[in-house]
């Protein structure tokens, strides 16, 4: 429970960060806003309860490239355009929809710390501590 809750803290933290940098970046041009998509926090944490096994490439012809790997580093993707407004200078950063993002975001790091305090108040509760 502990590394789950961690891990969504984690992805949480990170996500506000993707979210300051394109309020940020609200006056640039051509700037696109990004996200990171809570699918792929799911497939992680998925991966991670339950890894699943090894699976090793074999190059069956010498013309074959070498098995290679998107590093995860960067999660964050731009927006593709589904209806949101983008400005004559092409940036497409709309600061109410961030803030509302940004809010919800907050609400689940929320979440997440109230969980994370009754989780320990449980075990100590369970062990006979104190209940602070």
């Amino acid at each position: 429970m502990f590394t789950l809750l961690s891990a969504r803290q984690g992805w949480l933290g990170d996500r506000q960060t993707v979210l300051a940098r394109n309020i940020a970046n609200a006056d640039t041009p051509g700037f696109m806003p990004k996200d990171l998509s809570e699918t792929e926090f799911r497939r992680k944490v998925t991966r991670a309860v339950r890894p699943a096994p090894m699976i090793l490439m074999a190059a069956t012809n010498a013309s074959h490239l070498p098995a290679s790997r998107r590093p995860d580093a960067d999660d964050a993707k731009p927006r593709t355009g589904r209806g949101w407004e983008v400005s004559p200078s092409g940036n497409a950063v709309v600061l109410e929809e961030q803030a509302e993002v940004m809010a919800r975001t907050q609400l689940d790091h929320q979440l997440g710390n109230d969980l994370y305090r009754k989780y320990v108040q449980m075990w100590r509760t369970a062990v006979g501590g104190s209940h602070g």
